[in-house]
């Protein structure tokens, strides 16, 4: 089982710097800036922008179809959202709604400065993602590791908090999730697991709330 863990995080590191190949093509044809890794280091327990692997992308719009009717009712926030990559390939879906927050303002610069590129305007908010106000907003939430347990601990307190005034199903798709086992801990229920470490939770506050 170890042996076949290492194979697959070689074979994830390996397939990762090839997806970047054809989103350099990308940039290069739509004047967008999405692939270059930007090195500042992790910093706050906030680490530095990696873009989302394409190769995923056909993983998580098989899950959205097949589990949130293509996004068709649900409302979307990637927290971390970077140079909004993956904001560009969930406005391509039915979302009601698609969001970014990102405390970086260089990185949050750069995402709507590529997603006018390309004319894609999902609302992107500049804001820590401790003190964003608004999670009540949405149910499905999207997170490419952007920061350490302390960070996550108290955004997912925040999200959880937010089912006080609307009791809903929470969906959350995180790739790379180092800290899973915190969400467990506080009643998500890891649902399924694709593409090598993206994992998706999910927490039925509208089941638990309506037992109260």
């Amino acid at each position: 089982m170890y042996d076949l863990k290492k194979l697959l995080n070689l074979l994830y590191t390996l397939t990762y710097f090839v997806s970047v190949v054809p989103l350099r093509a990308y940039d290069r044809l739509h004047r967008t800036e999405f692939a270059r890794i930007r090195e500042t280091g992790d910093q706050d327990g906030r680490y530095e922008y990696y873009p989302t692997s394409v190769f995923s992308f056909p993983f998580l719009r098989r899950y959205i179809d097949r589990h949130l009717q293509g996004g068709k009712g649900h409302s979307i926030l990637d927290i971390g959202c970077g140079k909004g990559l993956v904001l560009l390939f969930f406005s391509g879906m039915s979302f009601d709604r698609v969001s970014g927050i990102e405390c970086d303002g260089k990185l949050c610069a750069l995402a709507r400065k590529n997603l006018g590129q390309v004319r894609s305007k999902p609302q992107i908010y500049q804001t820590d993602a401790a003190e964003f106000s608004f999670y009540g907003d949405y149910d499905t939430f999207y997170l490419y590791n952007p920061f350490d347990a302390a960070i996550l601990d108290r955004c997912s307190d925040m999200i959880l908090r937010s089912l006080q005034s609307d009791p809903r199903t929470l969906t959350v798709i995180y790739c790379n999730p180092v800290y899973g086992d915190l969400l467990k801990a506080k009643g998500f229920e890891k649902e399924t697991h694709f593409y090598y470490k993206t994992d998706v939770f999910v927490f039925h506050g509208e089941r638990e709330h309506g037992e109260g």
